[in-house]
């Protein structure tokens, strides 16, 4: 099914399906819809031009040098695919003015065989114009579809990618790009998928981060993946209610691996905190640090660069709620820098590395907004700053463990902040249920094994 155009996040949701029932599963390797098109077409050249050369006498000949044998020379470069030597056959051909339709026709074939796209597209519409001057309707419309295809395939490579001092150019896509089936994979996810989907139901996985981290977290669970609960008291599968979605800044981040790896000196088991909403909970050290040591997938989403802090010790606090009663003298609100959330990052990443070996690390961006700002700028321009702080900071972490496999960025604040359309709710906060199953189906099909089975 192509659709063309997609105003609302359920037609999304139908371009998924349709990747997935005609098995692209959104693969990298996957074809573009022109690259699709003209390879068909270009099959369909094929078996033509090879019809033609197994009955050469029954057409009428044009030159003495296309008889029989070169015929069968020629079949058998084709279905050998000898390209080259085909080519180089009927370029001699050509230099002796033995020209027709069906020769042009042929080495559009092979050049683009042989990735010469230009020189095919050339070659296929002289095939057409000899045509118009011959006046002949044999195979007319193929010949001019093939040409067409070719045209529009290098149309769209100019537009969509260029080389520039030899290296690709990725460009920005325009509204009809992003409206081609695999335009997700082309737009969003070309250079950060893994190489093939690793992640089993049979995984311990540990989700954390902010709120958004509950939509992963729920969605893995509801398709029967193992994503441990940190705290006792949470029962649910509701995103935002457990300790694991509410690390909202790498600083609680840091803290929190540091507690469990790197705190000899710690003699209470339980670790109490204040979720946003008011509530007072507590998760087991030693529990969360089993559970951490056991892990193979660690999934962070990061939230915001903004915090409040401790004046006199420094400390940085969960959230602002997190303050309790104001006193100018010991709490205050800044803007982290980039240095400070790599540098919390990284240290979260070597005690993983150190404790946990083996283990995968996914990380993500939250696309959810600020909803306040203590700055003196509207909260939307403050957003900006502090997602884009992270988003940098993660880039950083990233080219340090660029050739490393285990280390992963699933875009899922790019893809919904700048590619689904209307992605939130009224509120302009939460993120829709539909836009959250497009999400973690796009995720499902890039990381998990066995996605087709997911509900």
């Amino acid at each position: 099914m192509e659709i063309k155009k997609y105003s609302t996040i359920v037609l999304w949701n139908a371009r998924i399906e349709s990747i997935k029932e005609s098995n692209l599963s959104m693969k990298k390797s996957s074809l573009a819809k022109h690259d699709k098109v003209l390879a068909n077409i270009a099959d369909k050249v094929e078996i033509f031009i090879c019809d033609w050369l197994e009955n050469i006498d029954n057409y009428e000949k044009k030159s003495a040098s296309l008889n029989s044998t070169w015929a069968e020379k020629m079949l058998a470069n084709i279905r050998t695919s000898k390209f080259e030597e085909a080519y180089q056959s009927l370029c001699s051909i050509v230099e002796k003015n033995n020209l027709s339709d069906i020769l042009f026709l042929s080495l559009a074939l092979a050049t683009f065989r042989l990735n010469y796209l230009p020189a095919a597209e050339k070659y296929a519409a002289q095939a057409v114009k000899l045509q118009e001057t011959l006046n002949t309707e044999k195979n007319i419309e193929l010949i001019a579809e093939y040409s067409s295809a070719l045209r529009n395939k290098i149309d769209y490579d100019e537009t969509s990618r260029i080389v520039v001092n030899d290296r690709f150019v990725n460009m920005y896509p325009t509204e009809s790009q992003i409206s081609e089936l695999n335009a997700v994979d082309k737009y969003i996810m070309e250079g950060l998928t893994p190489s093939k989907p690793f992640v089993k139901k049979s995984d311990n996985i540990i989700t954390i981060g902010s709120c958004f981290t509950g939509n992963i977290s729920t969605f893995l669970r509801h398709n029967g993946f193992n994503v441990p609960i940190l705290n006792d008291e949470y029962n649910g599968n509701v995103p935002t209610a457990s300790f694991s979605d509410e690390v909202f800044n790498t600083f609680i981040l840091r803290q929190l691996f540091t507690l469990l790896f790197d705190n000899d000196n710690e003699k209470n088991d339980e670790y109490e905190f204040v979720n946003q909403h008011n509530q007072k909970m507590s998760l087991s050290i030693e529990r969360t640090r089993q559970a951490f040591k056991k892990s193979n997938v660690f999934i962070i989403t990061l939230g915001i660069s903004e915090v409040w802090y401790n004046k006199k010790t420094g400390e940085v606090y969960k959230t602002a709620q997190s303050v309790g009663d104001y006193d100018p003298n010991i709490h205050d609100f800044r803007v982290t820098t980039v240095k400070e959330n790599f540098d919390n990052l990284l240290y979260v990443i070597q005690l993983i590395r150190k404790h946990v070996k083996d283990s995968s690390i996914i990380f993500t961006l939250s696309p959810v907004p600020l909803k306040a700002t203590f700055r003196d700028v509207s909260c939307t321009v403050a957003n900006t700053v502090s997602k884009s702080i992270l988003r940098v900071a993660l880039e950083d972490v990233l080219s340090k463990f660029s050739n490393e496999e285990n280390v992963y960025y699933f875009p899922a604040y790019e893809l919904i902040t700048d590619f689904l359309p209307k992605p939130f709710e009224t509120d302009r906060r939460y993120i829709g249920g539909d836009t959250v199953n497009f999400v973690m189906t796009l995720f499902a099909n890039h990381y998990l094994l066995h996605s087709q089975e997911l509900a």
